[in-house]
């Protein structure tokens, strides 16, 4: 079910983009760091972001170079070395996820209202069988990946 809820945040936030003009990438960055920097952390170096993200560095520092003149991410240097760049959510950027994930709730509690309680409670387990079913199937292929490679050698 977590998993449900992530890729809709992620689909609110992308129907959002048209009002504040925002890339699919940059708003994908900027809920990574909204999930992986706490409030008195220094921040995440660019290239953390990116290999988390699975994505360049050049592409990373564009994405942060928008939401920085869009004043939703500061750059801070670090503590320990001045010369590394930490990025982390302004107040701005703060307040603009705490409006997405509010409208997320508010779009389950619609939800919920519409299919009632127990329709609901059938749909969450329906999606966490699914989710556990998708799981086991990627756990398979990956072990039959590694399998093949192991007797090639």
């Amino acid at each position: 079910m977590e998993s449900y809820f992530q890729a809709q945040a992620g689909g609110n936030m992308m129907q959002n983009r048209a009002v504040h003009n925002q890339k699919p990438g940059e708003i994908m960055v900027l809920y990574f760091i909204s999930m992986n920097v706490e409030d008195e952390s220094p921040g995440m170096k660019v290239s953390e972001i990116s290999g988390k993200l699975n994505v360049t560095s050049p592409t990373v520092t564009q994405h942060i170079n928008s939401l920085e003149a869009q004043e939703l991410v500061e750059r801070h240097a670090d503590p320990a070395d001045r010369r590394v760049v930490r990025i982390r959510l302004s107040d701005k950027g703060k307040k603009y996820i705490r409006h997405i994930n509010e409208a997320r709730l508010h779009m389950f509690v619609g939800l919920v209202e519409h299919l009632g309680e127990e329709h609901s409670l059938l749909f969450a387990e329906l999606l966490r069988n699914a989710s556990d079913y998708m799981l086991k199937q990627q756990e398979f292929y990956i072990r039959s990946l590694l399998g093949d490679e192991h007797d090639e050698k």
